[in-house]
């Protein structure tokens, strides 16, 4: 097996950073896997932190952007390549757009692999508006536990919340014969930072500060530093 960095998941076992799942999944995935993401923060994880090597192939939507695309794209790869392992990297708001194909993959028996970065947002989008200088709104989601939803429809489902607890789920979800979601709480308030970070983006992303904290938001804005450049 493949060694990953725990990136210092142990200071705070409650505390699941993004990175660290998939970092956690490059090292476990078949070296020919096929990995489909949705658009957005999920995308990042993915095209930063899963080494392509010379076997495995990727699918994602990066022109176009499009919402929920992870998860069907990943069962049209799954039925081509039945052979292959196949793994949907989805945000839990693409996922909740198409739920229903969730009983898709039961009725089809379709073994595919879902992955949820479960962080009750529209990531990207939230990211989009505080670096413009905004106060966030609209993109907040209030989600079930997407193991027991997993379960409710078939589906071999875990839910995660520790660290401690991560690599056995992932490791029973991988080794699962028929479908199966593994869905992590990662954290919130990840950064993702580009590779050239401009002027204009570290003055957007001040004067969110500001306005969160005269609109009663300072909590965030201190989970915010706290859980990316604190930990």
């Amino acid at each position: 097996m493949k060694g990953y960095a725990n990136d210092g998941e142990d200071k705070d076992p409650s505390l699941i950073h993004p990175q660290h799942v998939a970092n956690m999944l490059d090292a476990k995935a078949s070296d020919d896997a096929i990995f489909v993401s949705d658009a957005g923060t999920s995308m990042v994880w993915m095209l930063r932190h899963i080494k392509a090597g010379g076997q495995r192939r990727f699918l994602n939507t990066l022109l176009h952007g499009t919402m929920a695309s992870g998860m069907p794209q990943a069962m049209g790869a799954k039925l081509a390549y039945p052979e292959r392992q196949v793994i949907a990297m989805c945000g839990d708001g693409s996922l909740t757009m198409l739920m229903g194909e969730l009983l898709t993959l039961v009725q089809e028996k379709i073994p595919l692999k879902l992955l949820v970065f479960h962080n009750n947002s529209f990531g990207f989008v939230e990211m989009e508006q505080r670096v413009e200088g905004l106060v966030d709104h609209y993109t907040g989601l209030d989600n079930p536990d997407f193991g027991k939803l997993a379960e409710a429809c078939g589906i071999a489902g875990w839910h995660v919340e520790s660290t401690d607890t991560l690599e056995p789920a992932m490791d029973a979800w991988l080794a699962a014969e028929g479908p199966a979601l593994l869905d992590v709480r990662v954290n919130q308030m990840e950064l993702v930072m580009p590779p050239k970070i401009e002027a204009s983006q570290v003055a957007g992303t001040a004067l969110f500060g500001v306005k969160a904290v005269l609109d009663g938001r300072t909590r965030e804005v201190v989970d915010l530093l706290r859980n990316n450049f604190l930990r």
